[in-house]
């Protein structure tokens, strides 16, 4: 049995394939996996081999692969969620500028100036850059 037919029966078998395909394409060095040995090799496989991505595409819709894209660019998942898919009722976190720099910041309506400004992801303790995440016409962070 050939390394893309190994690997795909694998991946298959774990049947987590279509929950996971945009990280497992996203990913690197075989991560996420099942926490096998076994597990690990058929997902840097997929990871390395470009049949097994195209194959691996099947899994998933375009919108879902476009959102991991945006994610694997921000410091966690929490971060991104924050910025770009926050409601009325979570933390909503913004780049803006204040005065003449630019600053992360969360409002807080309860606060005496209604916002509140940070240098540190709240979920993952990343120092926060001092550009956007991703800098684009969507102008969300």
């Amino acid at each position: 049995m050939d390394n893309c037919t190994k690997s795909r029966r694998s991946l298959i078998e774990w049947g987590a394939l279509e929950s996971l395909a945009p990280m497992l394409l996203i990913g690197s060095d075989g991560f996420p996996n099942d926490g096998t040995e076994q597990g690990q090799q058929a997902v840097e496989h997929l990871q390395s081999c470009k049949k097994c991505q195209y194959w691996a595409k099947e899994f998933t819709t375009t919108e879902n692969m476009a959102r991991m894209e945006r994610l694997s660019q921000y410091c966690c998942p929490q971060m991104f969620v924050a910025v770009e898919e926050s409601n009325q009722a979570d933390i909503h976190l913004q780049f803006r500028q204040f005065r003449d720099e630019y600053l992360w910041m969360v409002g807080q309506k309860d606060r005496e100036f209604g916002f509140e400004f940070f240098s540190f992801c709240p979920w993952c303790g990343n120092k926060l850059p001092e550009t956007p995440f991703i800098d684009d016409v969507l102008g969300r962070g």
